[in-house]
């Protein structure tokens, strides 16, 4: 059978799903689109994910009265979180189903952050809906780039171009419900009022990981953003290997550097007004503060609460002893990404980064300790104590 994919949240379903899924229906000729809501999205703060007992229901509601589109709880029931891991079950299961997966062409910006892009690839042909909103010469940019990388046919990859008018759930979620009223069925409607959903304690206000590139593509400088976006890649790779989520090493890596463009006075002038410790050392190199007030930009503008994500943001410069192989991978990741050239050891440090994460987190603490003494610069006390734990933790392996 022809199986069409859409995958997602849905907190709420509204009816731009609705709309992709009948497009995707019609327009490859499918036997049937599923609805299909994940168990626990990896980039999501799941605290602030409206219970699966009510999405569920109100995607049933939503698709009670259509041919050939159906609710799937295929995900939650194999407790599955990655949509690789997802398809690789289904085929597993289904072998002689030819799989669609349906996504919104804005989410295509973010395609390559998501868990082994090349097993969905292989696994499905990836159908893109595009937007109103959406440059066609940005999205097809894109797709040439996802075809040379994964080295796939473009035919696995199709584009739908539609009228789909640009709702999104999280619009829903923090706008006046009566106000999204057409948004979504009616009797979706009726069952978020009458259950009371999306009051002002279960709104999650976190920007995507597309909305936060497209604005850091604002305020940066190419180079920082071109770096930017290597350091997330890089991440992304290393979490894969070590056991590490590699959607919040991805988020970490784009965030890193998210208040590069402030000024020293800036920084400072951050730390001052919002309590945000300033060490004696950083008072005489105040730009190590983008850490810290990177740290505080991902939470109070682009709303990420995730703990780790921003833990990871605020040690990435000067690294702290014992950290957490999230924090150590998005430390060596701004050391290593590709557009680093002038780092001592690059070749040797690249060689090792897929074998042993403290190793490597060791020898770029040494070769910048190194650097700093040649330069007759102060060190910082976290970057000392850093390197004698990690100097100590390999010797005893």
């Amino acid at each position: 059978m022809r199986i069409g994919i859409l995958g997602g949240t849905f907190d709420p379903i509204h009816n731009t799903h609705i709309y992709m899924a009948k497009e995707a229906l019609n327009a490859l000729n499918l036997d049937k689109v599923y609805l299909m809501p994940s168990f626990c999205p990896p980039h999501k703060n799941a605290a602030k994910i409206t219970s699966e007992y009510h999405r569920i229901n109100m995607l049933k509601l939503a698709v009670d009265s259509l041919e050939k589109i159906e609710y799937s709880d295929f995900e939650i029931i194999h407790q599955l979180s990655y949509t690789a891991d997802t398809l690789t079950a289904w085929k597993e299961q289904n072998p002689e189903d030819e799989l669609f997966f349906i996504i919104g062409g804005d989410s295509v910006s973010s395609f390559e952050s998501w868990y082994h892009p090349e097993i969905i690839l292989e696994k499905a042909t990836l159908v893109l809906v595009r937007r109103d909103d959406e440059s066609f010469d940005t999205l097809e940019e894109t797709i040439k780039n996802i075809i040379l990388k994964y080295h796939v046919n473009q035919n696995r990859i199709i584009v739908l171009d539609t009228e789909v008018s640009d709702i999104s759930s999280s619009y829903i979620r923090n706008s006046n419900l009566d106000q999204c009223k057409d948004m979504m069925p009616q009797n979706v409607y009726e069952y978020i009022r009458k259950n009371k959903l999306y009051l002002n304690h279960d709104k999650n206000m976190a920007w995507s990981v597309g909305e936060i590139k497209n604005d850091l593509k604002k305020v940066l400088k190419e180079s920082p953003y071109m770096h930017t976006i290597g350091v997330a890649d890089t991440a992304k790779d290393i979490a894969e290997v070590f056991g590490v989520n590699p959607n919040q090493a991805y988020l970490a890596g784009i965030l890193h550097d998210c208040a590069k463009y402030y000024s020293d006075e800036q920084l400072l002038e951050t730390c001052v007004e919002n309590n945000i410790f300033i060490s004696e050392y950083e008072k005489n190199a105040p730009y190590l503060l983008h850490g810290k007030v990177g740290a505080w930009i991902a939470r109070q503008k682009y709303h990420i609460e995730d703990e780790q994500i921003l833990n990871a943001v605020k040690w990435h410069t000067t690294g702290k002893a014992d950290m957490t192989k999230l924090e150590q991978i998005v430390f060596c990741a701004d050391y290593i990404e590709p557009g680093r050239t002038v780092q001592p050891n690059l070749s040797f440090l690249r060689q090792i980064a897929m074998k042993d994460l403290d190793l490597l987190t060791y020898h770029i603490l040494k070769d910048t300790l190194n650097y700093l003494q040649n330069k007759n610069q102060l060190i910082d006390s976290f970057t000392k104590e850093a390197y004698e734990f990690y100097k100590e933790k390999i010797g005893e392996k």
